[in-house]
């Protein structure tokens, strides 16, 4: 085999902390942790240079049963990796995830994502978006993709990975990865193609393996990449396109800075009436409906629906929606000790004053939306499920008249 290096812009640690220089980009940073290939983006497990050198001079790909899989051995020790071993092994859980979607959803897609360059073509511009955009296209081609060069333009491969991802929707990367490695498997450009995920496969396949001289250090996160995707205007001509609401993720800090996450509100309904009985519905369905908009505070406790009621008002997003009334008392808090800090007081040169960036105001301004738009979402789903109820209900008596 030809002498192999390792590419430091390849198959980096991704950058999800919050540095000074993130501001503006916590939602997406969010996002990202939140999301099912978070331990692919940042696992760093020690490299060891013999390790990897092993894995690929002993590497043989052979089909079993129909399955792919490759045969190597490290330190003598035989490794059999296949898709499914990638997958535990980075902690994916995507067995059920996608590698395509239409030609006309990726390009809608990316079109509601603020995407300026031209669609129709398979080769995409990372500067044509804004910046948080270009961040998720950044971490993506950096961390967990084959790319090793060309790093302003994109495949339709990752084009699909951000569609998914962004449209909650899981991206097969395991078969990704196992694929990439196999074309990289005799290839006259051969390099050490990700090496933090290899080494992760060897570290959780083999078992008391010797840890041997010489180790590859990756590039460690650098704040700067903020500054870089926030400089890098490109073609996305100042405008900030926000994140889909499917990306939403609310960050709660606490004294001792622990971030406590959690997914955003499904904007669908967690019950979907088939067409046979929206069809039932008619006309009773659509009274229905209206009566309880009007009337749905004031149902009287000893008609059947008294117990949907209180069950219903007593789910988990009546313990949410203190959302907003948190999210202005800590405002009000903060204003107030600004306003008592003597030393702000008699500046007229305007340091020390209340002064916040553009993207602290838009990201100030996208979590009081997410509040509130939460709280939208929890009032119609309520109003979704009495009105399946009632559904059933009319259901029923439609049939008992029948009987009758």
């Amino acid at each position: 085999m030809a002498s192999m290096a390792f590419i430091d812009e390849h198959n980096e640690i991704a950058m999800l902390q919050k540095p000074k220089q993130a501001a503006g980009f916590h939602q997406i940073v969010d996002f990202l942790k939140s999301s099912h290939i978070a331990h692919a983006l940042t696992v760093s497990p020690t490299i060891y240079i013999e390790h990897q050198r092993q894995f690929w001079a002993n590497a043989t790909i052979i089909t079993e049963n129909g399955m792919h899989m490759i045969k190597t051995r490290v330190c003598d020790k035989p490794l059999t990796v296949t898709e499914e071993v990638i997958r535990i092994s980075l902690r994916l859980d995507d067995a059920s995830g996608i590698t395509s979607i239409p030609n006309d959803e990726l390009f809608s897609s990316l079109t509601r994502m603020g995407y300026g360059g031209p669609l129709g073509v398979f080769k995409f511009s990372k500067a044509k978006f804004s910046p948080q955009w270009r961040f998720f296209v950044h971490t993506l081609m950096h961390c967990i993709s084959k790319k090793t060069t060309g790093w302003s333009e994109f495949s339709s491969t990752i084009a699909y990975a951000l569609v998914c991802l962004a449209t909650a929707r899981k991206y097969n990367f395991s078969k990704m990865i196992f694929s990439d490695l196999v074309s990289n498997m005799g290839n006259k450009k051969s390099f050490f193609m990700y090496p933090r995920f290899v080494q992760e496969v060897i570290t959780h396949e083999l078992t008391d393996i010797p840890h041997l001289v010489g180790v590859y250090v990756p590039k460690p996160p650098k704040g700067k990449v903020f500054s870089n995707m926030r400089r890098s205007a490109g073609d996305s001509e100042g405008v900030d396109t926000p994140l889909f609401p499917t990306m939403m993720v609310v960050s709660h800090t606490d004294e001792g800075n622990i971030n406590r996450e959690t997914k955003g509100v499904s904007p669908y309904p967690k019950e979907v009436l088939s067409e046979e009985e929206v069809e039932h519905m008619g006309t009773e369905a659509a009274t229905t409906s209206a009566s309880i908009e009007k009337d749905s505070g004031n149902i009287n406790k000893t008609s059947p629906m008294a117990t949907l009621n209180e069950q219903s008002f007593k789910g988990p997003w009546c313990q949410e929606t203190k959302g907003v009334d948190s999210a202005s008392s800590r405002q009000k808090t903060s204003t107030t000790k600004r306003s008592n800090d003597p030393s702000k007081e008699g500046n007229t040169s305007g340091e020390g004053e209340d002064k916040y960036s553009y993207y602290e105001l838009m990201e100030t301004m996208g979590n009081i939306n997410l509040d509130i738009l939460k709280q939208g979402k929890e009032l119609e789903e309520m109003k979704l499920v009495i009105l399946s109820q009632q559904v059933q209900i009319t259901k029923l008596k439609k049939l008992v008249m029948k009987l009758v």
